[in-house]
């Protein structure tokens, strides 16, 4: 057996001993002219059995011999293909935890969306039944009242009012006409209150400074005290309106950042299936590192999230308060606490984050 190069594409070729004549490269294709051809020589034949078999042994060790040399040649050539790269792609390596964090950075995208421009992030409603005074004076039926809902958003409050009342024209009794609801709505953002309470504090110390504001009648302490009071009562509504614009603006915030983040990883997660379609290649090691870097930045997402979530929920002042603030007046029937927009994000953050796990698993099959 003898190592030869071929000569035209220079790789290296095994050829047996004693072999010639024309060729066919198995790497090039072409064909290539090796050897010489021995001298014929005359021979007597022996009518003997023994020379016979000799015979057939000396061609049973040739055949075997050439046996040998083509599955050489045949190894050889694979190797030479394995090590130049071309692997046949298996597109079924991206698997399903790979198609479904896809799929789901594609749905905490719009998730992100839709939370910065809610107005769901708090909500309090509370109902009240009128009186049978009320009732009677207006002829209204039973369970008919009047109701509030007010929507915490990043930026603002929305507040949507009810009441059941009855039509009216002129002339006509007040019995008279037919039922139905007042909707009304309005609203303030949180800075805006803020500029107005904070402008009614300066005003009520220029008030409180002059003594002589005071009621006929009333003493300097009684006027003292009235305006310890009033000025408490605005400073409390100042720090319950600036609760909510602090975490309306953490929560703003962290919902940016999120976006940033999800955003990158959305595209990071696009190249990786591109490539395993085979519509784009790229170096394997670099690809390592790009998978590595998708699981780590979508656990850091996910995080992201529920830390703001959190930090939201702890900078939430006590709703209660607000019926302090307006003489201590409590509805019967209500309710309050963080809205859908929250939980459904808090939800889907857990989920997210067991997906990218889950992913950490498979980052190892990359084409």
């Amino acid at each position: 057996m003898v190592v030869i190069e071929c000569p035209n594409c220079n790789e290296d070729l095994e050829m047996d001993d004693g072999a010639h004549g024309l060729f066919e490269c198995p790497y090039c294709k072409n064909e290539y002219q090796w050897g010489e051809a021995p001298r014929m020589k005359k021979k007597r034949k022996l009518k003997t059995h023994s020379s016979s078999t000799n015979s057939k042994i000396t061609n049973t060790k040739k055949n075997k011999s050439r046996t040998n040399a083509l599955d050489s040649k045949t190894k050889l050539f694979e190797r030479k293909k394995q090590t130049t790269g071309h692997k046949p792609m298996d597109t079924r390596a991206y698997g399903g935890i790979q198609v479904s964090s896809l799929f789901a950075t594609f749905a905490m995208l719009m998730l992100i969306f839709t939370g910065l421009n809610s107005d769901n992030w708090y909500t309090a409603d509370w109902w009240e039944e009128y009186d049978y005074e009320e009732k009677e004076y207006r002829g209204l039926s039973e369970d008919t009242g009047s109701g509030t809902k007010m929507s915490f958003g990043t930026s603002g409050v929305i507040v949507e009012s009810v009441r059941d009342t009855k039509t009216y024209n002129p002339g006509d009794s007040v019995k008279d006409g037919e039922e139905y609801e007042d909707i009304s709505y309005g609203g303030t953002d949180y800075s805006s209150m803020l500029v107005q309470i904070s402008a009614t504090i300066s005003q009520q110390k220029e008030y409180c400074k002059d003594s002589n504001n005071a009621e006929w009648g009333q003493t300097d302490d009684e006027f003292e005290a009235e305006c310890r009071d009033s000025l408490s009562e605005l400073n409390d509504q100042y720090d319950w309106y600036n609760s909510w614009d602090k975490a309306g603006s953490l929560i703003s915030i962290m919902m940016i950042i999120s976006l940033i983040f999800c955003l990158l990883v959305f595209s990071i997660k696009s190249i990786l299936l591109l490539h395993q379609l085979g519509l784009i290649s790229s170096n394997k090691n670099l690809l390592t590192k790009i998978t590595f870097w998708d699981n780590i930045l979508s656990s850091i997402l996910g995080g992201i999230l529920v830390a703001g979530l959190i930090f939201y929920w702890l900078l939430t002042p006590d709703f209660n308060h607000i019926f302090r603030l307006q003489g201590g007046y409590e509805p019967d029937d209500y309710s309050y606490g963080l809205g859908m927009i929250w939980w459904l994000t808090l939800i889907y953050s857990f989920v997210y984050i067991g997906i990218s796990v889950a992913g950490m698993g498979k980052k190892g099959q990359v084409a």
